[in-house]
């Protein structure tokens, strides 16, 4: 049965002749790992990173997605369609990890579609990397529902275990017109003790960050109610809102000392409500939405520094929350050989922060004109054109062209090119002080003269899809990147003021195989190979020749699947990893932005190779068990080496060789009942 998409055109499509370099991970395949969020769902696919730039990329335990070699802020989330990235920064000092798990649970997930590459033209700003559109599961003629839990077991006691409950249901309450659709998630994580060279022993300025992960708790609520009057018109609204909570009583993830920014739990929510109509006409269908999107991040205090008259006292709370509202409407319409897709987007945006005592606004308009055009039976064209209007910038043009020839029936060939923009966030064009680092001593500044991010993509990939089984496809891109956003290296002694660095590009290689070995085994995998390099710089402590993000050269994931009986099945995957570039400005997240030199005396990040056991067994049509032993192996990547200090060689430090401290042997374990 062949693959459908509808994230490549905007429309359903097989996955073949989608305009796009594109994957789909279904919830098969997300029931039978371990997905605390969006970055663990994602982690085995070809051009995606999701392990951080280093260690100061997961605070709060996560990860996030990074796509083709760019920063994970370049990636597009949508959830049906609707987008999940904020306008503002509302989780400063690189909490933004915490969005990851702003995600429904896997028990409502149909399928996720994961596009590397712009996609600008049809979803605006932000897809300068890609998307990531999570499909929930929909209503159907009769009630069904499914009940996830799942936990896992670590080797070593250090690290504490995560217990997470999930339900899902939905079904009709009158047949062929009202129906509904509820999730809902609970997860607990335990708290984390491990101990590493170089920790503050103190009782309230630990910093431990996402090294050793902090208790937390997380609950995610949602639904929708469907009507549906006739088979031509169906109208639907919705919500879904999730709570994360960490304890920080010890400064694990920030210092609470009076005045250093920081309370002893931090949280992260959002709240969502929605709603949509879609309308079948004799010229074509109409799809609207509607969305209300709140975020905000509570724990924080304003720092020493930042108090003033206008910031408040030392101490008190700091608001930090982000609205969103967003009107997107588009009509597709079949005309001859060609599909037209014409559509308009309206978002208002809204960051509201303490210390600057300010709210920030914009907003923007845009509208897109695309034509799916099939040329002959074999080769189709896909051609669009997008003008989005900002309130700080005017207007912008983005286009896309791309062609989709299938040679014979089992060769194709795919390739085109497409631009992305990424505007500032709304607070980085302020003419002022913004925020704090190291732990509230160091401001940061807007700085009202920045760009836009823009990219163009290139792209050609070749597919082998034989009936036997062997499947086969081979990908090369290349991305220009302008005016990327960034700040100096603050220990240069230079204003830590936001700026445009210049230019940068990223090419790589993606190849994706897999093929039945024998009766009942599969053999598959991918490779990526990534190399980015800063062209022109504009901004101190950022040079020409520079790697432009630390994601690694090469990125190798294998699998060996065994199923004996459709009840049973079982697989060995690998997952490798080359060294990582470590920034020069790059410093241990507990030892605060003075403590730079760790790439001068220890280099890149180790690279490393891990296996993961997997099976699964479908005891009966509602009940199924999943495990899985991640790390097989018990390596260990508490590898802390000793360096002195950039700026003061007489005081040395310590600095992991690995990029982050990843889990070492765990055994995960989950029961999924569907009714």
């Amino acid at each position: 049965m062949p693959t459908l998409v509808v994230t490549a055109g905007g429309f359903e499509q097989e996955i073949i002749d989608a305009p796009a370099s594109i994957t789909v991970v279904t919830r098969e395949e997300l029931e039978r790992q371990r997905v605390n969020s969006l970055a663990d769902a994602l982690r085995n696919l070809e051009g995606v990173d999701v392990d951080g730039l280093d260690a100061r990329s997961n605070k709060t335990g996560n990860n996030s997605v990074s796509l083709r070699g760019l920063p994970s802020e370049y990636t597009l989330i949508l959830i049906d369609g609707r987008r999940q990235n904020v306008a503002g920064n509302v989780t400063p000092n690189a909490f933004g990890d915490s969005a990851a798990v702003f995600f429904p649970p896997v028990a409502a997930i149909e399928r996720i579609e994961v596009i590397r590459g712009p996609m600008s033209t049809l979803y605006g700003a932000d897809a300068l990397g890609g998307v990531v559109n999570i499909i929930t599961r929909k209503p159907g003629a009769d009630w069904t529902g499914t009940a996830i839990l799942d936990t896992n077991f670590f080797s070593d006691s250090a690290f504490g275990s995560t217990t997470g409950l999930e339900v899902y249901g939905a079904g009709p309450i009158v047949s062929d017109t009202l129906s509904v659709q509820f999730y809902g998630r609970l997860l607990d994580r335990d708290e984390s003790r491990v101990s590493f060279p170089g920790q503050d022993t103190s009782l309230d300025r630990r910093r431990t960050m996402g090294q050793s992960p902090v208790a937390a708790d997380i609950q995610t609520a949602g639904g929708q109610i469907y009507f549906t009057p006739n088979a031509r018109h169906e109208f639907y609204l919705g919500m879904d809102y999730t709570d994360q909570t960490y304890n920080n009583d010890r400064g694990q993830m920030g210092s609470i000392r009076p005045g250093d920014g920081y309370l002893p739990e931090l949280g992260f929510e959002r709240e969502q409500y929605y709603g949509g109509y879609t309308g079948i006409f004799d010229l074509g269908v109409w799809e609207t939405t509607l969305t209300h999107n709140t975020t905000r991040t509570t724990g924080r205090a304003i720092p020493n520094a930042a108090a003033s008259a206008e910031s408040g006292r030392p101490g008190l709370d700091r608001r930090l929350e982000t609205t969103s509202t967003i009107l997107d409407s588009k009509f597709l319409a079949p005309i001859g050989a060609h599909l037209l897709t014409l559509g308009a987007q309206y978002w208002q945006a809204e960051l509201t922060d303490g210390i600057p005592n300010t709210s920030f606004r914009n907003h923007q308009w845009g509208v897109y004109l695309e034509d799916a055009w099939s040329l002959t039976d074999s080769l189709a064209l896909t051609a669009g054109v997008r003008y989005d209007d900002h309130d700080a910038f005017g207007g912008r043009v983005t286009p896309r062209a791309y062609l989709v020839w299938g040679a014979t029936d089992r060769i194709t060939f795919k390739g085109g090119f497409g631009q992305g923009y990424k505007a500032p966030f709304l607070e980085q064009l302020h003419d002022g002080i913004i925020g704090f680092g190291n732990q509230g001593q160091d401001p940061l500044f807007g700085n009202p003269n920045l760009k836009p991010e823009t990219s163009t993509n290139y792209e050609i990939s070749g597919i082998f899809n034989d009936p036997n089984g062997l499947f086969m496809q081979a990908t090369l891109f290349y991305t220009q990147l302008n005016d990327k956003i960034e700040r100096p290296i603050a220990a240069l002694g230079v204003t830590d003021e936001f700026a445009n660095i210049g230019e940068a590009n990223v090419k790589g290689a993606e190849l994706v195989a897999s093929y039945p070995i024998a009766p009942n085994w599969v053999f598959g995998g991918n490779y990526t190979y990534t190399q980015s390099e800063v062209t022109s710089s504009n901004i101190v402590g950022i040079q020409r020749g520079d790697p432009l993000l630390g994601v690694p050269d090469h990125a190798l994931n294998l699998r060996l699947t065994w199923q004996p009986t459709p009840q049973v099945s079982a697989y060995l995957a690998n997952e490798y990893r080359s060294s990582r570039n470590r920034p020069d400005s790059f410093h241990e997240p507990h030892l605060g932005g003075s403590a730079q030199g760790a790439a001068e005396s220890l280099g890149s990040f180790r690279g490393f190779n891990v296996f993961n056991l997997g099976g699964s067994y479908q005891i009966s049509d509602q009940l199924s068990i999943n495990a899985v032993i991640y790390n097989l192996e018990n390596r260990n990547f508490n590898d802390y080496r000793a360096y002195p200090l950039r700026n003061d060689p007489s005081v040395i430090a310590y600095s992991n060789a690995y990029n982050n401290l990843y889990e070492p042997r765990q055994l995960w374990v989950s029961f999924n009942v569907a009714f």
